[in-house]
């Protein structure tokens, strides 16, 4: 199994988009380490996990202990794939933003390279911190609503309101894969650690227990 270190802390990122990997999450244990650390809980739990297509677990590289989750779902509009964030939960300390940031990174420039670009990223209730640094990190994209000023790209409001009401959706239509993910590399630093495989169950306790510059112009918008 391919896993990957998150630059300058002790996270270990795990992507899982199988069905039989996603089934062995043990998810009460996901939610009893991130509820230990002081984690908001309220919404988590409503979740419907079986409808996760893909999955990144953060996990602490020294007690084994989980440090984040984010799940997405995905769905078609028009027979175009798109992808909406179900759950997203992170730690809180110094490294949460960075973290939550990593998390939503990671798992599409994995989607990308495994199944191809998805014309959207949306979330309603939970992901969308992630989003906005997404936003101003990728190149050639545009946002809905849109962060500021009455500014409004027609196309993506279409988009838009065929994912659905309410949800902050991130239209990637205009951007190259290639462009995307280097991106995406920039914006989480991982680098990838082989380990061999292991189960998605409660990890093992250990004994001992350059981001891109803010983007100032909304390519593709019009007036």
């Amino acid at each position: 199994m391919m896993q990957y270190l998150l630059a300058g802390s002790r996270l270990r990122l795990t992507y899982l988009q199988d069905r039989r990997a996603l089934a062995e999450i043990n998810w009460p244990s996901v939610y009893e380490d991130l509820a230990d650390a002081g984690t908001p809980m309220n919404y988590s739990r409503w979740c419907e996990l079986d409808a996760l297509t893909h999955v990144v677990l953060a996990s602490d590289r020294t007690t084994g202990r989980y440090a984040g989750v984010l799940g997405v779902r995905r769905r078609t509009t028009a027979g175009e794939p798109w992808l909406l964030v179900e759950i997203a939960l992170a730690r809180p300390g110094e490294t949460d933003t960075m973290l939550s940031r990593a998390l939503l990174a990671h798992i599409l420039a994995r989607i990308v390279c495994l199944d191809g670009k998805p014309v959207a990223l949306a979330a309603r209730c939970v992901g969308q911190a992630g989003m906005l640094d997404l936003y101003q990190a990728i190149q050639s994209t545009a946002m809905h609503p849109p962060l500021e000023g009455n500014v409004i790209s027609l196309h993506t409001g279409r988009l838009a309101r065929e994912v659905g009401a309410g949800a902050l959706v991130l239209d990637l239509r205009a951007v190259s894969e290639a462009s995307l993910l280097r991106d995406l590399r920039d914006l989480h630093g991982l680098r990838p650690e082989r380990m061999r495989s292991v189960t998605m169950g409660k990890p093992a306790r250990s004994a001992g227990a350059t981001r891109r510059p803010r983007k100032t112009t909304h390519t593709g918008r019009t007036g």
